[in-house]
Formats: C-alpha cells, sequence, structure tokens
C-alpha cells in the first residue's frame, strides 16, 4: 500500500512525492522539501485503497536527509486514527508487505 498526498509547512503544502513506511507512530516519505529536526508540520495522506484521507495535525519532522524525511505523529484525531488504523491493517494483510 502506499500513499501520496502534502506535508504543510507554514501553511503552505509540498508534494510527497513517495511512501516509504507508514506506522501508527509515524511515517517515512519522499519530498523535495527539506525541513530541520524539530519543524513541526501537518500532513495531509491519501491512500488511493480505499478512498481513505487522513489529516495529521500535529506531527513532528525527527529527521531529513537526500530527499525523505521521518515524521512522527504526535496527535491523531480519533476520527483519523481509525482510518489510520484500517490502513495499516489493509497494509498488513498485502502479500507483499513484510514485517520489519
Amino acid at each position: 500500500m502506499t500513499f501520496t498526498g502534502t506535508v504543510s509547512y507554514q501553511d503552505y503544502p509540498h508534494l510527497i512525492t513517495k511512501s516509504l513506511d507508514l506506522s501508527r507512530a509515524g511515517c517515512r516519505l519522499e519530498s523535495p522539501l527539506q525541513l530541520s529536526a524539530g519543524t513541526k508540520v501537518n500532513l495531509l495522506l491519501c491512500f488511493l485503497e480505499g478512498n481513505t484521507l487522513i489529516l495529521i495535525e500535529q506531527a513532528v519532522v525527527r529527521w531529513c536527509h537526500a530527499r525523505q524525511i521521518g515524521v512522527e505523529f504526535q496527535a491523531v484525531s480519533a476520527t483519523y486514527q481509525t482510518r489510520l488504523n484500517r490502513a495499516l491493517q489493509r497494509l498488513m494483510a498485502t502479500p507483499s508487505h513484510t514485517p520489519q
């Protein structure tokens, strides 16, 4: 399962060009945006499988290197947490998924 979407920094959205990893606690993604660790961002994640949108309004960049960004979710509303849990369940059910 992959996602697209945007990383919003200072009220300006930047395209997520590739999804690389996802968990309940955060994600690793690819974007041309260069940010410093500790930067607060908002994420809008779009999953084609299931037509799911997940808004994460409280996230923090933990690292940024070579167009990849590691983001920790600080808080997720109950509605979006349910959607995130469902997306992760679909990911775990995918035959090509290998737990790390």
